[in-house]
């Protein structure tokens, strides 16, 4: 009889508490930080690396409010990287780094997984941000053909290398269309 009793307690205790685990809130379990007790000049300079050559704020989840305090700091003047990857960055912050004083020392812009859509992305396409500009990532950005195609016809990138556009949602007439008009390119990723 007392070992049917604990098996039965023991049973009884493990629904319970599952049944508890699910009512609670996914967000209950999250670490990320509240962005309004962020300290963005001790993010951004905890992420300057190599002299200040390279900013990595992959998955800090800065979102807008961090792109615009970026932008308006001096922490770019030295920057040849900027990886922005899982920030939450849309349309908005898209459209701040398009309308930044030029940064002639950055070679490597990195966005991907952000929510910029076809109109961030057509910002940063018609941007004079970037002049000397290497590498553009932006893959799985929501971006569908228009955001795509301002990248085939724009002429801001001179010496743009590497794009990577994977993960979109891009018609096959539209890679077909990027294939031929940014053919130059050592590296064009669309799939």
């Amino acid at each position: 009889m007392m070992k049917i009793n604990f098996f039965f307690n023991k049973n009884i205790a493990v629904i319970l508490v599952s049944f508890l685990l699910a009512l609670t809130p996914v967000s209950s379990f999250s670490f990320q930080l509240d962005k309004g007790s962020i300290d963005y000049d001790v993010l951004f300079k905890g992420s300057l690396k190599r002299g200040g050559k390279i900013l990595n704020l992959s998955g800090k989840k800065i979102g807008d409010e961090g792109v615009e305090r970026l932008v308006s700091s001096s922490y770019l003047e030295k920057v040849e990287k900027i990886d922005l990857r899982y920030n939450e960055i849309t349309v908005v912050g898209a459209e701040l780094l398009a309308k930044i004083s030029p940064l002639p020392k950055l070679k490597s812009l990195i966005l991907r997984h952000n929510i910029l859509g076809d109109a961030g992305t057509t910002a940063l396409a018609k941007s004079g941000s970037f002049p000397n500009l290497e590498e553009m990532q932006l893959g799985w950005t929501e971006t569908r053909d228009a955001g795509a195609l301002a990248f085939g016809s724009s002429n801001k990138f001179k010496n743009l290398k590497k794009l990577d556009l994977r993960g979109n949602y891009l018609a096959n007439k539209t890679k077909e269309e990027l294939k031929k008009s940014l053919g130059h390119l050592k590296t064009l990723k669309l799939f």
